[in-house]
């Protein structure tokens, strides 16, 4: 392998490194502004309402929202999927559904964004001149 071509892969592999980082920094805020108590929302997995921590909703489904512990079970395709609360009919083959996480207009996320902290100015103390 000549010079250009080991500098055209490293140059590959860096933009591709940059690119994972910047997707997992934008799903660690997405997390962080998503997690909270999801009001009037069910699990349609084991039927815990209301769903607190982190709502997922599959794209595939007209209406099929699952909390953190059963989106564990689903384990990305790999796992179960349970319909507990059997309201609705949900089809329990995996591959069936592709679940992200999900938050309404309005929702109220129980963990504070932190941004940069203002230095707040020394008082003045009475016998300072």
């Amino acid at each position: 392998m000549d010079d250009a071509a080991k500098a055209a892969k490293r140059a590959e592999i860096a933009a591709k490194v940059a690119a994972m980082q910047a997707e997992q920094k934008r799903q660690e805020e997405q997390r962080a502004t998503h997690f909270g108590e999801h009001q009037g929302i069910t699990c349609d997995g084991c039927g815990a309402t209301p769903l607190i921590g982190y709502r997922y909703r599959c794209r595939k489904c007209p209406n099929h929202d699952i909390c953190e512990n059963c989106y564990e079970r689903f384990d990305g395709g790999k796992g179960t999927v349970a319909n507990g609360l059997a309201k609705q009919t949900i089809s329990l083959d995996p591959a069936d559904h592709e679940f992200y996480v999900h938050k309404e207009r309005g929702f109220k996320p129980l963990v504070k964004q932190q941004g940069p902290t203002a230095k707040s100015e020394k008082k003045a103390k009475p016998n300072d001149p």
